[in-house]
């Protein structure tokens, strides 16, 4: 197996977004706002998730989603009809 390459460079961190932490008590609520999400226009990219086997008790889902301030809204309405409970909004 070939060794990466490094290339010199300073690396620029992108402009922050707010983050929006969202807890599923159903997984499978929590992989259809996945759905909802990417079609509102929100980047895949931006979506952390944290599955039923990294919480205790097995069972939900959390998504971190990194949207831009014109979508947040729209994002926490989309979760919240789906059961989401909205934990904290940082910026």
């Amino acid at each position: 197996m070939d060794q990466p390459q490094v290339r010199p460079g300073i690396v620029h961190e992108g402009p922050t977004r707010p983050r929006v932490l969202v807890f599923f008590h159903n997984a499978a609520q929590g992989n259809l706002a996945i759905q909802i999400l990417t079609g509102l226009g929100v980047p895949n990219d931006r979506l952390g998730v944290t599955p039923p086997e990294g919480i205790e008790g097995g069972q939900g889902m959390i998504l971190s989603i990194a949207c831009p301030e014109t979508l947040r809204k729209r994002a926490e309405s989309a979760c919240r009809s789906l059961g989401g409970q909205i934990h904290r909004i940082s910026s």
